[in-house]
């Protein structure tokens, strides 16, 4: 669904997976859940590598009954259990102030504060909420 406007919350996941899960996976896990393809706009591999995987301007498949007006991010790995890394840090920094400059307004937020969930995951939320304290 076009028109995913106005941008109200930049919306940060993780895989809940193993780091080294792809973009494929992630792909093939989504189109069996019903989805045309990944419901995230951004998924940032373990490299920091940002793979641009859904256009903006589409409604996102991330929360249900809250993605009209959301960004979203999914970075690869399970941070419940794990910490992300470094360059997956950078690479959100970069996305997140990209977002935050074209939409000054919206806030950015974890998917477990719009649901009932725990993804981010605990070690990347504390990161998002040091960082992010909105």
């Amino acid at each position: 669904m076009k028109n995913n406007k106005p941008i109200t919350h930049l919306v940060v996941h993780h895989s809940a997976s193993k780091s080294d899960t792809s973009v494929d996976e992630i792909e093939a896990w989504h189109k069996a859940r019903g989805f045309k393809g990944v419901g995230y706009h951004y998924i940032i591999t373990s490299d920091g590598t940002i793979h641009d995987t859904r256009p903006e301007d589409v409604v996102p498949a991330s929360v249900k009954g809250k993605n009209k007006g959301t960004l979203t991010v999914c970075l690869t790995g399970n941070f419940e259990e794990d910490t992300p890394k470094p360059f997956q840090l950078l690479s959100l920094e970069i996305l997140l102030r990209k977002w935050k400059g074209e939409y000054p307004e919206a806030k950015i937020v974890a998917h477990k504060d719009l649901a009932p969930t725990l993804c981010c995951g605990k070690n990347l939320y504390k990161w998002l909420k040091e960082n992010y304290p909105e």
